[in-house]
């Protein structure tokens, strides 16, 4: 004669409460990380974006400093110096785009304008205005980023955007501006104590968040390249970059 034993061993489940408190716990972990997790990662793309730039910059820059001594500059709001000309004889650029719309395609096809309103932000993301005298880029390049110079307001600009028209089109963010040094030939990054003209030492104004000042973002480009946050000494650059 069989007899079956029985099964007297219990198994264990979760309830329903549990199941839904462990969600909603795992809901809330998520809702306050993965914000940070974003945020660090467009972080991430815009310095590798900028550094990207810069080197190519750089790479183009060498070859004809010392090309032109005295002569890269020329009469006021001109683009096509022989330096500028020989200057992105090194990049394949993909299309000028001071040359469509009648000279005022530039910031409608790489995202700084609607055709009505500047689409240009600040360091601290506040709306502005084309920036005047330092210009913004014109060059598309087929990396999508872009590349642009000129000789105005007595000196040489040149401006560099790390994603082009993908934006965020801020000042800091993706858009950086260097300038020339006329003595000693030499790249200078806007926002560098050593270089004395045009150079928006003042980080106060020029690269902080708490400056209201329409060019806030133009003295940024020594603060990236140092990669050292300019409102907290403890922060690098890219760490403090205002949302």
């Amino acid at each position: 004669m069989n007899i079956k034993a029985k099964n007297t061993k219990q198994t264990s489940a979760f309830t329903l409460a549990e199941v839904l408190i462990t969600l909603a716990i795992i809901g809330i972990v998520a809702a306050l990380t993965i914000p940070t997790i974003i945020q660090n990662y467009k972080h991430l793309s815009l310095e590798i974006g900028f550094k990207k730039s810069y080197s190519a910059l750089t790479k183009a820059f060498v070859p004809v400093q010392f090309e032109f001594n005295g002569n890269m500059t020329s009469d006021q709001t001109i683009r096509d110096t022989a330096f500028f000309n020989a200057l992105w004889e090194s990049y394949k650029v993909l299309r000028n785009t001071e040359a469509t719309s009648g000279g005022f395609g530039t910031v409608i096809e790489m995202g700084y304008s609607d055709g009505k309103n500047s689409l240009i932000k600040s360091y601290n993301n506040k709306s502005v205005p084309n920036p005047g005298c330092p210009q913004l880029p014109h060059l598309l390049l087929p990396d999508g980023s872009a590349v642009g110079g000129m000789y105005n307001c007595y000196a040489n600009w040149i401006v560099i955007d790390s994603n082009g028209k993908k934006g965020p089109n801020a000042f800091g963010h993706d858009i950086f501006y260097f300038g020339i040094d006329n003595t000693t030939k030499q790249l200078k990054p806007l926002g560098g104590s050593s270089y004395g003209f045009w150079n928006f030492a003042d980080y106060s104004t020029y690269c902080s968040k708490d400056s209201d000042n329409d060019l806030n973002g133009l003295g940024c480009t020594y603060w990236a390249l140092k990669n050292k946050c300019p409102d907290d000494e403890t922060k690098t650059y890219w760490e403090c970059l205002p949302n």
